[in-house]
């Protein structure tokens, strides 16, 4: 064929970009072709025509188009890149990556052509190898935002939240305005319990795109790890909105649900996540732990652990895939079961078996028992802690003593901080030690570090209060590893050898309450941080009406218990003070109370208050304000008990029969002051009236408060008997 002359060939080229740029397909497309038969060898020509053809949906025919583009430019890296795109909208994933490959073989800077590889990679399931194409398009731009999030994702999904974080942080520093780039940001914060910046992200990300459900699930999510479930309902339903068949919206919606206690939306939320997806283990996890943390009354209970019962049996014969099971163990806890009334000490082990045999099956190289190390004289005993609470918390409170305490010429302390909120408490426990790490790795990495560490003793602070802990705590990192009481009941596992708690937290039988072996420390067992008292304040009775204060969380408040306050209110003619953790909770308590306070001829409005929450030195003077505390049955004040005694105000309690229920009662018993311990509701309701209608014995207990308070605080008796224990126990072998 002759060759057209170049200006004719030039025009109609410049027509059929005109054309391309201006979206009428059809006449570029027509152009194009022409071209192609003018110049038959022209591999741009034969390029853009594929491209129309693309845009067209005229997948095919692009392929074909590029094909021949290709071979008449093998060495054109955009030409490559763009068949390999056609060939994996068609399906033909290894094709593409071929094409993909060749494209960087021909320019290994190319970063569009390795990010296109690393999406194919991820998405065919092959990460190692996305990550290295993710990296080289990086290498090519170290500023391509959608390489940077892509490559943060995969590693955030493997767990590797400190690497992640390095890309994920610059996409956004880079592209301030993509909503992707601010929300993939949140998700990881809520990964590293970073959750007041995944708030402020993820707020952003649903104000540049209102329409992208993630974006406020993520929202929703972090707002209800933060302990606000309350505000978390509202951007949860709207991303169940924008995205109805989406089952882990409805789970998360669920979760906030249960946590403000409307747990009959929350079941409804369960099942409908399960509808969405069939078989899902979280979901069915989550389901089948769940209870309810403001049962309506006893029945309720009942229903209730019933109910657990048998989600944990039908979890015990399919807990789900070994991987799948193993991420329902770290991350699904059953810390609201010992709110409810009742002796759960079966139910406990019942569950800590589940977790045991869930972790056997996907980490057995971690369940072998350790050899214990042949101490030399004068080597030092290795002791490791592990917590989420290593900050201004009550774990921290009483346990934080242990870690600086122990005598560092003849024990080694490492100290493993699994939390966000690291503050000065933080640093002064990461300054007092020989080794301390908050790893932002894996849950492998962590487990990796803990059984490297070749340590004698490993101790548990919190087991229950963070569901990771429990999942650590069913593999066996140390040879001999405990449990404190940060959350006051058995672990339920076999693999936690002792559980170290306060003899005078405990009764004479309370053997039988723990499957670990029960080590009896001096006292509370621990030598708590003592409260910095304010200024002296008068007791609201010396200025009128008497006013009685609850500290707990209103979740403790058994449904039996209304009844007993009711009763006070209407024999002293007091005001009671609840404080307030929550808008959703307060109300459904103040719904299932005020029937009890009718009955009695009581106005809620008339004896109740409900205050919000305060800074913590103005709480103090709340609590010195008060004439008299009133403790929870079941399970008892910790940390507010030592306030409220620490900052003289008396507290009246009932003696449990767990340690749970005890913690209050010991501490009382520890300050010679048998009075405020009351044998049963009865005498609870007698002792209250009879010491709000008696001014003089109330200030009479206030001072004897002031005078023993730092029994409390003061036990030397505590960290001699630790160490012995440590020593001894490594000794045992």
């Amino acid at each position: 064929m002759p060759q057209a002359p170049d200006r004719q060939i030039l025009e109609l080229f410049a027509k059929a970009q005109g054309y391309h740029r201006a979206g009428q397909l059809g006449l570029a497309e027509s152009h194009y072709l022409r071209l192609t038969k003018l110049e038959p060898h022209n591999g741009e020509a034969w390029h853009l025509l594929g491209v129309v053809a693309y845009q067209m949906g005229k997948v095919d025919k692009a392929i074909s188009h590029y094909r021949r583009a290709v071979q008449l430019r093998p060495r054109a890296a955009d030409l490559r890149n763009n068949l390999a795109l056609a060939l994996r909208a068609k399906g033909d994933h290894a094709g593409a990556a071929e094409q993909f490959a060749q494209a960087l073989q021909a320019r290994p800077e190319y970063a569009a052509a390795a990010y296109n590889l690393g999406l194919l990679l991820e998405q065919d399931g092959d990460t190692a190898a996305a990550e290295r194409a993710y990296r080289q398009a990086l290498a090519g731009d170290a500023d391509a935002v959608h390489a940077l999030t892509n490559l943060g994702n995969l590693l955030r999904a493997q767990g590797r939240l400190s690497e992640a974080e390095r890309h994920l942080v610059r996409a956004q520093s880079l592209a301030r305005n993509d909503a992707a780039a601010q929300g993939n940001l949140a998700l990881l914060r809520i990964d590293q319990a970073r959750h007041a910046a995944a708030c402020e992200l993820a707020r952003t990300a649903t104000r540049l795109q209102p329409g992208e459900a993630k974006w406020w699930e993520a929202l929703g999510t972090a707002l209800r790890l933060a302990q606000d479930a309350d505000a978390a309902v509202e951007p949860l339903q709207t991303a169940a909105r924008l995205a109805p068949a989406d089952a882990a919206i409805a789970l998360q919606l669920a979760l906030a649900l249960a946590d403000s206690g409307d747990f009959e939306a929350a079941r409804a939320a369960y099942a409908r996540a399960l509808s969405l997806a069939p078989g899902w283990p979280r979901a069915r996890w989550q389901q089948a732990l769940a209870v309810p943390c403001l049962p309506a009354d006893a029945a309720a209970v009942a229903t209730a652990l019933a109910a657990f019962d048998a989600g944990v049996q039908v979890l015990q014969v399919d807990p789900g895939t070994a991987e799948a099971a193993f991420d329902c163990a770290q991350s699904v806890g059953i810390f609201a079961l010992h709110y409810l009334p009742g002796d759960h000490s079966t139910r406990q082990q019942r569950f800590g078996d589940l977790i045991g045999a869930v972790a056997a099956r996907a980490r057995p190289q971690w369940t072998a028992p350790l050899p214990r190390r042949l101490l030399v004289p004068g080597q030092r005993l290795r002791v490791g802690f592990v917590s989420a609470y290593l900050h201004e918390h009550v774990v921290e409170r009483y346990f934080g003593g242990w870690i600086s305490g122990l005598e560092a010429a003849r024990f080694e302390r490492f100290v493993w901080y699994t939390g966000a909120a690291a503050d000065a408490r933080t640093a002064a426990l990461r300054d007092n030690v020989e080794h301390y790490a908050e790893p932002g790795g894996s849950f492998d990495d962590l487990a990796t570090a803990l059984r490297s560490s070749e340590l004698d003793v490993l101790i548990y602070l919190d087991v229950g209060l963070d569901p990771r802990q429990q999942a650590l705590a069913a593999l066996r990192l140390a040879p001999v590893q405990c449990a404190a009481y940060g959350h006051p009941v058995s672990t339920g596992l076999a693999t936690i050898d002792y559980y170290l708690s306060g003899d005078a937290l405990e009764p004479d039988d309370a053997e039988q309450h723990y499957r670990e072996r029960l080590v009896r420390l001096p006292g509370l067992g621990c030598v708590p941080r003592a409260p910095v008292p304010p200024a002296r304040h008068a007791p609201s009775a010396a200025r009128g009406r008497p006013r009685l204060l609850c500290l707990q969380n209103l979740i403790k408040l058994p449904p039996a218990f209304d009844a007993v306050l009711a009763r006070v209110l209407a024999a002293s003619g007091a005001e009671l003070v609840l404080l307030d953790r929550s808008a959703g909770i307060s109300r459904r308590f103040l719904e299932r109370f005020s029937p009890a306070l009718q009955q009695h001829g009581l106005a809620p409005e008339h004896c109740l208050r409900i205050e919000g929450a305060r800074p913590y030195a103005d709480y103090l003077v709340l609590v010195q304000q008060a004439d008299l505390v009133l403790d929870s049955p079941g399970f008892s004040g910790g940390g507010t008990s030592l306030d409220a005694l620490g900052v003289g105000t008396p507290v009246l309690t009932l003696d449990g029969r767990y340690a749970r229920g005890r913690q209050t009662a010991a501490m009382l018993r520890l300050l010679d002051l048998p009075q405020l311990i009351a044998a049963d509701d009865d005498d609870y309701v007698a002792r209250a009236v009879a010491l709000l209608a008696d001014q003089a014995q109330c200030e009479s207990l206030r001072s004897l408060l002031r005078e023993r308070g730092a029994t409390l605080f003061e036990n030397t008796q505590v960290l001699p008997a630790l160490e012995a224990f440590l020593l001894d126990a490594v000794a045992a072998g």
